[in-house]
């Protein structure tokens, strides 16, 4: 097995309070994941929140910070634990704020995932 990343980009547009992307993910075995923003308003509450195709929450959405790197901890334990195959699904990622920002924020989200070398 091989270690993989991908990234998610999902920007919120000045005036905006949302972002979306719709998407299917290589098949393999999703690990955990590492989300990194320009997001630094403490007032404006931020979440990100992952759905699959049926539209249930598959990591419900949850602060920003729950979805940072976890420092001190090995590779592996250092990211988000997710723990899922993607079984050729369609998955949904979506960052969301209280408030409209004031300024184009970017969420970028890593997935860290192992896949079969036979289907890269």
């Amino acid at each position: 097995m091989a270690v993989r990343e991908k990234v998610i980009n999902l920007l919120i547009p000045t005036e905006g309070n949302e972002a979306m992307l719709t998407t299917a993910l290589d098949v393999g075995f999703i690990l955990g994941a590492e989300l990194h923003t320009n997001h630094n308003d403490p007032d404006n509450f931020a979440e990100f929140g992952i759905y699959d195709d049926s539209g249930v929450a598959f990591s419900k959405p949850t602060h920003i910070n729950h979805w940072k790197r976890r420092e001190g901890a090995g590779f592996e334990d250092s990211y988000k634990p997710l723990l899922f195959d993607t079984e050729s699904k369609t998955f949904t990622f979506k960052a969301k704020t209280a408030r409209s920002v004031d300024k184009d924020t970017y969420f970028h989200l890593i997935l860290m995932y192992k896949i079969n070398p036979s289907s890269c």
